[in-house]
């Protein structure tokens, strides 16, 4: 217990607080955001349902642990793109590509027996999985900017994300609804294990550039060379794969190093391409686990959080370039160029003093886009039309397609101030 000080007295610092007597009860609520809550529980409902299983029906158990292996692979790639989509809405959107895949099963198959051999697979299958992605852009597109974070496609890591959850509904209906009836139980487990090296690695690649056409979509040469290049290497990958047959039993050995070179191929293709989504993402700041808010569920904070009085001139950072943000002076479409202007003279901001603390200096959103600001202390929340976000170093700024940061350099208060709306580059 607690070491009793020189005039009898306990040390508050040594005294055992009730959370660590109950860290079990008082900090389950902090450990429900955590990652590792749900694999925890689905991993123990799994591994009882297995032990039950094992010895009373073989078939019941290797589905089971090849549906366990499934999920896992789709956890994997959700922890990877950062949490950037809610857990549920992923597994939503695998079970509609699931059913879609098994409505357009027949025209699949009859579509890879009219083409060659050697490059159906990959022509059509990729086709087939990126088609969910198509449909989540269009029901998605009309949706509020928060919406559009939380459930639409955005940019790569969107790509990335639900095209692991397409070809998982994919993955699944191929294994098992027809690889395990045709060569027993036993091929559903390394099948789906294998998983996240095939099909989530294929359409992983070709879903991270169908979110960069997204991103950059004003530039339309781009961003439909961004589509071709995805597809063809979605496909070169998965005939790769395919192209296994070609050795036949005579050198099954070959065939064995082929596919291990084509596996590890594909998930350094995947690996790479959700490195780089996550670099140039826009919510790069919200990512897990270098986020240090839960993505999605930081509270809102007024439109001026109380903040005291400073001096120094405030910059607003932008890639290479930093634009001065003073007292009456305005951002234009020249300085945020992804950005529309409401008015015609291309201001889509401009700086004032708070009315009720003109110790306070203020950024007022007047383009037609909403914001997402991110506070120094983590707090998050969104800048809408007209509305404002104060100044403070450190704040970071989502413009949709570019962000930015506010920085605070030293100044003399008593100095003459520099002219309103300067620019400068770094």
């Amino acid at each position: 217990m607690n070491a009793p000080q020189p005039d009898g007295t306990v040390s508050a610092a040594d005294d055992i607080t009730r959370s660590e007597l109950l860290p079990f009860l008082i900090s389950f609520g902090d450990l429900r955001r955590r990652a590792f809550l749900w694999p925890g529980v689905t991993t123990a409902i799994f591994a009882i349902a297995l032990l039950i299983l094992a010895g009373a029906n073989e078939k019941a158990f290797l589905g089971l642990l090849a549906t366990y292996l499934w999920l896992a692979n789709i956890y994997l790639v959700y922890l990877w793109c950062g949490k950037k989509q809610p857990f549920p809405y992923v597994l939503l959107i695998t079970a509609l590509s699931f059913i879609l895949d098994l409505i357009l099963l027949r025209p699949i198959q009859l579509t890879e027996r009219a083409l060659p051999s050697l490059i159906a697979p990959g022509l059509v299958e990729e086709l087939a999985k990126a088609l969910p992605l198509g449909i989540v852009l269009l029901a998605t597109c009309r949706l509020s900017h928060y919406r559009q974070r939380k459930y639409g496609l955005r940019e790569p890591l969107d790509g990335i994300l639900l095209a692991a959850a397409s070809a998982s509904g994919f993955a699944f209906l191929e294994t098992m609804f027809l690889y395990v009836p045709k060569y027993g139980a036993a091929v559903g487990v390394p099948r789906l294990a294998v998983n996240i090296l095939g099909h989530i690695a294929y359409a992983g690649a070709f879903g991270y550039f169908i979110g960069l056409a997204v991103l950059h979509r004003r530039n339309v040469k781009k961003a439909m060379l961004a589509i071709v290049m995805g597809y063809l290497i979605a496909n070169l990958l998965h005939d790769l794969w395919d192209a296994i047959s070609i050795y036949g039993k005579t050198f099954v050995l070959f065939g064995l190093v082929h596919e291990m070179l084509v596996a590890v191929s594909a998930f350094i293709v995947l690996a790479t391409a959700i490195l780089k989504a996550r670099e140039i993402s826009p919510e790069r700041e919200f990512l897990w686990p270098f986020g240090n808010m839960p993505v999605y569920q930081a509270p809102e904070v007024g439109p001026v959080p109380v903040s005291p009085a400073m001096f120094g001139d405030f910059w607003l950072l932008i890639g290479s370039a930093r634009t001065r943000l003073a007292n009456g002076g305005n951002v234009t479409v020249r300085d945020i160029p992804s950005l529309k202007a409401r008015s015609p003279d291309g201001t889509i901001a401009e700086v004032l003093r708070h009315p009720g603390d003109p110790r306070v200096l203020v950024l007022r959103n007047l383009s037609t886009t909403t914001w997402e600001a991110v506070l120094p202390d983590g707090t998050v929340r969104p800048v809408e039309p007209a509305g404002t976000v104060r100044l403070a170093g450190g704040i970071r700024l989502d413009f949709g397609t570019q962000a930015g940061a506010i920085t605070m350099t030293a100044h003399d208060p008593e100095a003459d101030p520099p002219p309103q709306g300067e620019r400068e580059w770094c």
